[in-house]
């Protein structure tokens, strides 16, 4: 029993479980966190399917997998998070799990061009990925097993990744660029509702396709439509009841599956909690602080040397310093105007 005499279920427990999560750190100043689910069921996908019967090779593999599908989906969420900065959206985290990433942006796009931009960033950033992997895999020695396995699973992962985001299936990419591009001509609400209508015509045929196939990766692909059709469903009630594209603040129901762990509050109440900067954004400040050390030092030799050469005025005036003496009072004198 807990407090408040509420008894969880155990569908809820089960729930907790699934949604439990870690942190992998901050990195350019966007907290990244990874549910466990993923770290148990995954690993357990890919041996399933890895064509090897060596223990140790399998391991190894499966490693590869794990670690370049997660990363892949790291660079493709903060693609939309580089794109939505254009744009003064903040985003504070993105989560990582068994049905890929999120991106937890603080605010909606403002206009469907700005939607547009940052839907489509995401894919962009699978292409980078082929124009720097396809040259490496032509230029790879014969040999290199796992070195081409890697880039073999990159190359094949990217690819799928982008031409699956590319569906117009709400929510994926795809689906959110096709609204953006329905919404420059027609309202954008009437955009949403026809495309949620896609999203769960859609989820229902990954579902189906899923259902298709007698191995773990039919999990994957049912909750993945399951998802699909539950985001559209509940995009559509956001498009009755509220003006698409002048929503200045997400609901954190809408943006953050954990939202309901902190009782559903807001990103206004978030914020008050204690961020600690990202690598990229401490080694700025530290570059700052060192420079403004640096010219800290320089003005406190610029006046020790005044000092002395004032001292020197009064014994040989101001006709007996050298022109370097000269050229020092003269810098200072510069320096002091410009600060008054």
């Amino acid at each position: 029993m807990t407090s408040f005499g509420y008894d969880p279920t155990p569908l809820h427990r089960l729930w907790r479980i699934l949604t439990a999560s870690f942190s992998l750190g901050t990195w350019f100043s966007v907290h990244v966190r990874m549910y466990w689910a993923a770290v148990v069921f995954m690993p357990l996908i890919f041996l399933s399917r890895l064509p090897t019967a060596s223990a140790t090779g399998a391991i190894g593999l499966m490693v590869i997998c794990f670690v370049g599908l997660f990363a892949i989906i790291w660079t493709h969420e903060m693609g939309h998070i580089a794109c939505a900065w254009r744009f003064r959206i903040r985003t504070d985290k993105i989560t990582l799990g068994p049905l890929g990433g999120l991106a937890h942006l603080n605010a909606s796009a403002s206009t469907p061009r700005e939607e547009l931009l940052i839907a489509l960033a995401g894919p962009a950033v699978h292409l980078v990925w082929l124009l720097v992997l396809w040259p490496i895999e032509w230029l790879l020695p014969e040999g290199t097993f796992y070195l081409d396995f890697a880039v073999w699973y990159l190359i094949v992962t990217n690819q799928a990744l982008l031409l699956f985001n590319l569906l117009p299936i709400f929510p994926l990419d795809g689906g959110r660029a096709l609204r953006a591009l329905l919404s420059m001509k027609f309202h954008p609400n009437r955009a949403t509702l026809w495309v949620a209508n896609m999203g769960i015509a859609g989820g229902i045929l990954v579902i189906l396709l899923s259902l298709m196939r007698a191995d773990l990766w039919s999990s994957i692909g049912f909750l993945i439509g399951l998802s699909c059709i539950m985001s559209s469903i509940q995009e559509k009630r956001v498009a009755r009841h509220t003006l698409i594209y002048q929503r200045t603040q997400r609901e954190p129901w809408e943006t953050d599956p954990d939202a309901w762990k902190n009782g559903g509050s807001s990103y206004d109440e978030d914020d008050k909690v204690e961020r600690k900067p990202g690598w990229l954004a401490r080694r700025r400040a530290l570059k700052a602080e060192a420079l403004a050390e640096s010219k800290r030092k320089e003005e406190r030799d610029l006046e020790a040397k005044v000092d002395e050469i004032l001292a020197r005025v009064s014994e040989v005036g101001i006709n007996g310093l050298s022109d370097e003496e000269k050229a020092i009072l003269e810098q200072a004198s510069r320096k002091r105007r410009g600060a008054s």
